[in-house]
């Protein structure tokens, strides 16, 4: 067993039953964390060499007998867990084809178990980002570079007498990003007994991050799919554009979304969203043909929010999409939007009539633009109050025959 900073003295044994041995070479690599110290006394005639980790000893001839060397290497400062320390030497001679080789391993010793976590103000546990067993304490560090997180990727490197050892991405135990502030890096060092011995460091996180949820709505208004991204919005940009990288998609059982590919729809801006959907409900399961809603909510750096609503189609299989349903997009009017639009789920010459009732039955004036055989309606909600309505629907043929009816709610907020 060894510790950190330990040096430990190698014996290298050579055993000549039938001498001489002409031309010998002894070659001894050292492993990653030891480095050479010195040599010790060397049979006559040996001559040593020592570049960086390769050691040699060389004998013009060695008679009959056993020839023992020493040298001197030590351990590193700091060695990770579970490191077996493997060294090897192989000895060559005149008329050998092949050389020989033996090893030794030493194990480091698991004196100190190493915590590095980050805390906020309040001293709660923000995260943990490493542990360690270690034969050393850790009582000192240094944060590399800066220690104040800037951007959404930005990271801070806890550096241990040159070597990283842990990262922290500015993000919690979940994975979110945190708030702005100041956070410690603490190491705990807990030996056999319990006892805990700490270093701390003040970290730090300033920066403008938008936040963007996406949910995708079936026919009936339910959400099946929640998304959600984050970007870095240093200039609290407004989102201005949302766009759909197609308008059906045809989901796989088991495959891996992939951009540009039919299986999932890649919803992007050129803010820098870039959200994929894969077709599948929360659950994992993909949801059933047909047509959806996705509608993309994005709060800026400083808090202000706009919705974009698209369309998109789910075309699993062969089976049908056209199921006759009515949807209205949005169905949820927010923000100060006055006009939704209702569309029946046909192909074909169909119009639609639309009546905005009250949930006490009483029918509401309202502004319906419906043109012949489009298969869709515009409703305006302008001076209605917030509130739940519902929304009848006649779907109508060509001929003006009565398709079906149908009944939609939609939910009107100031």
């Amino acid at each position: 067993m060894a510790r950190s900073n330990d040096v430990i003295t190698y014996t290298i044994t050579l055993n000549v039953p039938f001498g001489p041995a002409n031309a010998v070479t002894v070659t001894d690599v050292l492993p990653a964390s030891l480095s050479f110290v010195s040599f010790g006394p060397v049979p006559a005639s040996g001559v040593t060499n020592q570049s960086a980790k390769t050691l040699t000893w060389t004998f013009a001839s060695l008679p009959a007998g056993t020839y023992s060397f020493t040298y001197q290497a030590q351990v590193g400062t700091f060695v990770p867990q579970g490191t077996v320390l493997t060294n090897s030497a192989q000895v060559a001679y005149s008329g050998l084809l092949t050389p020989k080789t033996t090893s030794v391993q030493v194990t480091m010793a698991t004196a100190y178990t190493v915590h590095v976590g980050v805390y906020n103000e309040a001293g709660e546990l923000v995260k943990e980002i490493w542990v360690q067993q270690l034969s050393q304490q850790i009582t000192d560090f240094s944060i590399l570079q800066n220690p104040t997180i800037t951007s959404l990727h930005g990271q801070i490197f806890v550096e241990y007498h040159g070597q990283e050892i842990a990262t922290w991405d500015g993000t919690n135990q979940s994975g979110d990003p945190v708030t702005n502030g100041k956070y410690y890096l603490k190491v705990d060092n807990v030996d056999p007994y319990g006892v805990v011995n700490s270093v701390a460091e003040t970290v730090a996180v300033s920066r403008s991050i938008a936040k963007v949820e996406v949910d995708v709505y079936n026919a009936a208004g339910e959400i099946v799919r929640h998304l959600y991204s984050y970007a870095d919005d240093p200039n609290n940009l407004p989102l201005s554009d949302v766009a759909m990288s197609t308008n059906v998609i045809k989901p796989v059982a088991g495959s891996t979304p992939t951009p540009g590919n039919s299986n999932s729809v890649s919803i992007t801006s050129t803010t820098g969203l870039n959200v994929v959907w894969d077709g599948k409900s929360d659950t994992g399961a993909i949801v059933t043909n047909g047509h959806y809603e996705v509608e993309v909510h994005f709060t800026d750096g400083k808090g202000g929010e706009e919705t974009f609503t698209r369309g998109i189609v789910v075309q699993a299989g062969s089976g049908s999409v056209l199921n006759g349903l009515v949807v209205v997009s949005p169905n949820v009017l927010t923000g100060g939007q006055t006009t939704t639009t209702l569309t029946v789920n046909l192909l074909g010459n169909y119009t639609l009539s639309v009546q905005l009732y009250d949930l006490a039955g009483e029918l509401i004036p309202s502004k319906v633009l419906a043109l012949p055989g489009s298969g869709q309606a515009t409703l305006d909600v302008t001076g209605l109050s917030s509130g739940l309505y519902l929304a009848v629907t006649d779907v109508k043929d060509a001929n003006g025959g009565l398709v079906s009816r149908q009944t939609n709610k939609i939910l009107i907020e100031h």
